[in-house]
């Protein structure tokens, strides 16, 4: 996927990717939050636990996305090694020079 891409467009790409995998995650925890609210604002009974349940499967499931999302990012735009980032700005500098 990325055989033809520059190192600042892969890191870009991984950039974007990464972001989006935050935002996973900041939804599964804004579910487990609520989830977890739901049991401790308002007396348990049958029905509020079968809500609070709901909540934890939604949460459970999105925690699940964003794992899976991190696994194929890291596939896809692998972490650059310093080393080469290193001799790609060496090698702007000198053209700049």
């Amino acid at each position: 996927m990325n055989e033809c891409s520059t190192p600042a467009q892969i890191k870009a790409c991984r950039a974007l990717a990464l972001e989006r995998n935050r935002q996973l995650f900041e939804e599964a925890h804004a579910l487990n939050k609520a989830a977890n609210e739901l049991l401790e604002t308002t007396p348990t009974d049958f029905e509020r636990f079968e809500q609070y349940r709901a909540l934890r499967k939604k949460a459970d499931a999105k925690f699940e996305d964003a794992i899976d999302h991190l696994y194929v990012l890291n596939e896809d735009f692998p972490p650059i090694p310093a080393a080469v980032q290193n001799a790609v700005q060496t090698r702007r500098e000198l053209e700049t020079a």
